[in-house]
């Protein structure tokens, strides 16, 4: 069972998709969260959980100070989870859920059919069965619709090649390995906004 690691909804205990998903142990979202909190990437942030499963992520941020949340997910067993974890909280009412798949949901906020709140931090923790260019594809679309200031937190398989990054978009500040999960920290590259 998962939980809320700290914050105003720390110890709540968090419910996980049937199936189709691979929960982050709570020691590597302490780890990630450590590193964010250090660099102040947390208060008062508009943050993004892109294949967000449980919404473990997204929910964590805004019980440690996020002022919004935008949840994505494709998965119905995910939608179900991530509606039952948000009444566990009033904090999580900061929540909006988008039942699609990530290219579409960005796809959508290029075209200006919802406002754009640059997101100042993003999770993106897709199946390990993602490809690589799928990914970088996610990264393109993301990249115009966020603060120039953002942090980007991906979680891949250790076992994965590295991803590519395109170097004039995005530049990794850091890359740590907890047991199977491999978790990059990107921010816009100087002039990609």
């Amino acid at each position: 069972m998962m939980r809320i690691i700290a914050g105003t909804a720390g110890g709540i205990l968090l419910s996980a998709p049937s199936s189709g998903t691979r929960p982050t142990q709570d020691r590597v979202r302490e780890a990630i969260f450590s590193a964010l909190q250090s660099r102040g990437a947390l208060e008062d942030a508009c943050v993004l959980d892109l294949f967000a499963g449980s919404g473990a992520y997204g929910f964590e941020s805004l019980s440690r100070g996020a002022l919004s949340l935008d949840l994505v997910d494709y998965a119905q067993s995910a939608a179900a989870a991530i509606r039952k974890n948000q009444a566990a909280s009033p904090v999580f009412s900061r929540a909006k859920l988008y039942v699609q798949s990530a290219l579409s949901f960005l796809a959508s906020r290029w075209k200006g059919t919802d406002p754009n709140p640059q997101w100042e931090l993003v999770f993106i923790d897709p199946p390990y069965i993602m490809k690589n260019q799928e990914l970088l594809e996610v990264l393109t679309q993301l990249l115009p619709l966020c603060d120039p200031d953002a942090w980007i937190v991906v979680e891949r398989s250790a076992r994965d090649e590295v991803p590519e990054w395109n170097e004039n978009d995005w530049e990794e500040q850091a890359r740590k390995l907890y047991g199977e999960s491999a978790v990059y920290f990107l921010r816009p590259a100087l002039g990609a906004l």
